[in-house]
C-alpha cells in the first residue's frame, strides 16, 4: 500500500511540476524587425510583459540570423553611443521595452527573403524561452523624409 501511495504522490507532483514548466510568465507585444540597409545589421523592437518574478533577458536566437546581440545606448564623454550588454532587467509584474534609442536587439547576417515571418527566441535567466514571430520590414533610408519634405517646401504650388 505504501508503494501505491508513493507512486500516486510521485505522479501528482511530477504532473504539477511539468505543468508549471509549460506555463510562461512572459509575453511579447508589438514585435518589429527593421532590416539594415545594405550589409548593416537589422534591429528588433518588442514590448515584453512579465507576470511573474523578476528575471533578465539574457539572449536571443533565430534561424533567420547568424547572431543576435543585446544592445543599448549610453552616454559616454558627452556622446550617445550604442553598446553591447549581457542582459536586460525584466521587473516582476512589469515590462521591458525594446525600442529605438534604448534597449534593442541587433541582428546580424540575415538569411531570409524579407517577406516571410521569422521566429526569434528570447531566452530569460529564469529558464523561460519565448518564441516571437515578426515579419521583417525595410528600414527607411536615412533623411529620406527630411529631404522629401525639403523638396516640397522649395516647390511653389500654383492653383490648377
Amino acid at each position: 500500500m505504501k508503494h501505491v501511495i508513493f507512486a500516486f504522490a510521485l505522479l501528482v507532483f511530477s504532473g504539477a511540476h511539468a505543468g508549471a514548466e509549460r506555463a510562461t510568465s512572459v509575453t511579447a507585444m508589438q514585435p518589429q524587425i527593421k532590416l539594415g540597409i545594405g550589409a548593416r545589421p537589422a534591429v528588433m523592437f518588442v514590448h515584453v510583459h512579465n507576470k511573474g518574478a523578476a528575471t533578465r533577458l539574457i539572449g536571443a536566437s533565430s534561424d533567420a540570423f547568424a547572431r543576435i546581440e543585446l544592445h543599448t545606448h549610453e552616454m559616454n564623454g558627452g556622446m550617445m553611443r550604442m553598446v553591447e550588454v549581457t542582459d536586460f532587467a525584466v521587473p516582476a509584474n512589469g515590462k521591458l521595452h525594446l525600442k529605438p534609442g534604448g534597449h534593442h536587439l541587433m541582428m546580424f547576417g540575415y538569411r531570409g527573403d524579407g517577406e516571410q515571418a521569422v521566429t526569434v527566441t528570447l531566452t530569460f535567466a529564469n529558464g523561460e524561452e519565448l518564441a516571437v514571430a515578426a515579419t521583417p520590414s525595410a528600414r527607411a533610408k536615412p533623411n529620406h523624409d527630411k529631404a522629401h519634405d525639403k523638396m516640397h517646401k522649395k516647390m511653389h504650388h500654383h492653383g490648377h
